[in-house]
C-alpha cells in the first residue's frame, strides 16, 4: 500500500498507471443500461470491451481484465490465457452457483458481487468501486501487486456505506470474520478521521466482537482464521462528491479464503 508515483493525465483528470479492460457479452445487459455504465467507466480510464471485440486487442498490454459473467468468460477463454496480467471474474449474487469450477483455468480469481441480483447491477456497483481504487490516485493506493498477492480463488465482494465506523461495523457481512485476505478502500468525506476508519479495518483484522457470529457449534469455530491478510486504500471524496450528500464513509471490500 503506498502512493501510486507513475501517473499520467486524460481531460485534465490525473489516472495512476494502470491499463485495465472489463469484457462483456451485450447480451447479458440491458442495451437502455449499456450508455450509463459506460458513462462510468470511461472517466476512471477502463475500457469496456464487448466480447465480439475481444480478438481484435490481442496484443495491448493490459495489467487487468475484468470479465463479467459466465457468458462473456465462455467466449473469451480462449483468448484470456493469453493474457498474462490478472484475470477476475465478477458474478452477481444469482448466478455464482452456476459457475464452472474450470473457470479457475482462465481466471485468477471470481468473485461474487453481494447484494447484486444482476450482471448490470455488479458493474454499476462493487466493480466500480473496484477498478476506481486501481485507477485514481488515492491518499492510500491499493496497487496491482496488492492484488496479485490477494485475488486468489473465489472471493465475494460488498459494499457497505454510512455516516460512522458504528455503522459501517454493523452492516458488514458475517464473511468479514471468517476471510483468509481482503482488499478494503474506503471513500471518505473529508471531516472522517483516520481513528474511524482503522477502527473498521481493524474489525475485520483481528475479529474483535464476534459473539453474533459465533456458531453454537464449537467444532466450527475451528473455522475462524487467527489472522487475515489485509490491504486497505483510502481516498478522500472529492468536492462534487461531497456535494451529493453521500454518507461519510463508504467501503468497498473484497475477501477470499473463507472457510465456511
Amino acid at each position: 500500500m503506498e502512493v501510486e508515483s507513475h501517473q499520467y493525465s486524460a481531460d485534465r483528470r490525473i489516472f495512476r498507471s494502470v491499463r485495465a479492460g472489463i469484457i462483456y457479452d451485450r447480451s447479458s445487459i440491458n442495451k437502455t443500461e449499456l450508455p450509463l455504465i459506460e458513462g462510468l467507466y470511461s472517466p476512471i480510464n477502463v475500457q469496456l470491451i464487448p466480447v465480439e471485440k475481444f480478438s481484435s486487442l490481442i496484443e495491448v498490454d493490459f495489467d487487468i481484465l475484468g470479465v463479467l459473467g459466465q457468458s462473456a468468460l465462455e467466449k473469451s477463454k480462449d483468448l484470456l490465457v493469453d493474457f498474462n496480467c490478472l484475470r477476475i471474474g465478477f458474478y452477481s449474487a444469482d448466478t455464482v452457483s452456476s459457475v464452472p469450477k474450470n473457470s479457475l483455468n482462465y481466471l485468477t480469481a471470481v468473485i461474487t458481487c453481494l447484494g447484486s441480483r444482476s450482471l448490470s447491477d455488479s458493474v454499476r456497483n462493487t466493480v466500480y468501486h473496484f477498478y476506481e481504487s486501481l485507477t485514481l490516485p488515492s491518499l492510500l493506493n491499493i496497487d496491482l501487486a496488492d492484488v496479485h498477492s490477494i485475488a486468489r480463488g473465489v472471493g465475494i465482494s460488498f459494499n457497505e456505506s454510512g455516516d460512522s465506523s458504528a455503522e459501517i461495523i454493523g452492516r458488514l457481512p458475517v464473511e468479514c470474520y471468517y476471510a483468509k485476505s481482503a482488499l478494503l478502500h474506503f471513500t471518505c468525506a473529508r471531516d472522517v478521521t483516520l481513528d474511524e476508519v482503522y477502527r473498521i479495518s481493524k474489525m475485520i483484522s483481528t475479529r474483535k466482537s464476534m459473539e453474533p457470529f459465533i456458531s453454537e457449534n464449537p467444532g466450527d469455530q475451528l473455522k475462524v482464521y487467527k489472522r487475515i491478510r489485509l490491504k486497505m486504500g483510502l481516498r478522500i471524496a472529492q468536492n462534487e462528491i461531497l456535494s451529493r450528500k453521500l454518507p461519510r464513509i463508504s467501503l468497498t471490500g473484497i475477501l477470499f479464503g473463507i472457510k465456511r
